[in-house]
């Protein structure tokens, strides 16, 4: 995986949205398994994959992940306290808002970009969260393994 090319989309999708903490995730065996986040929050990285290693999340027990797999488009959540469908992982990690991008190879989803607004609600427009699939699409080339 080219990490510059994924820093790259990165650094495009704060600029689009504003929002400072993007991550990652392959799925792999039924679950999320963390790839790169920015260093924007008090976790850091190694802290970050730690943490999922000790919460594996599984797409089968993620009301949001199954739905994004069965059918790969954007999710968003604007407000993860009032939102029946926020998983518990948000509330662990402190996010307040969040843009779940799927990575679709095949007709599969491979994995997950996560624009996720900590300490502040973030409201996603259409025209962020288009704009934002546009660039992981675009970028399709860094996920292929």
């Amino acid at each position: 995986m080219n990490l510059e090319r994924l820093r790259e989309l990165f650094g495009r999708l704060e600029k689009l949205t504003g929002v400072r903490d993007i991550a990652y995730h392959r799925i792999e065996g039924g679950r999320l398994n963390p790839v790169l986040k920015t260093h924007t929050d008090i976790l850091g990285v190694e802290k970050w994959k730690s943490v999922h290693a000790q919460n594996p999340v599984y797409i089968e027990r993620d009301r949001l992940l199954r739905e994004l797999v069965r059918d790969p488009r954007p999710i968003t959540v604007q407000d993860v306290k009032n939102d029946p469908r926020s998983a518990e992982e948000f509330f662990l990690f402190g996010i307040d808002s969040i843009l779940i991008l799927p990575v679709v190879e095949n007709a599969a989803v491979k994995g997950i970009v996560v624009v996720a607004s900590i300490g502040q609600l973030h409201e996603f427009t259409d025209e962020e969260v288009r704009e934002a699939q546009r660039l992981v699409e675009g970028y399709r080339e860094i996920f292929r393994a």
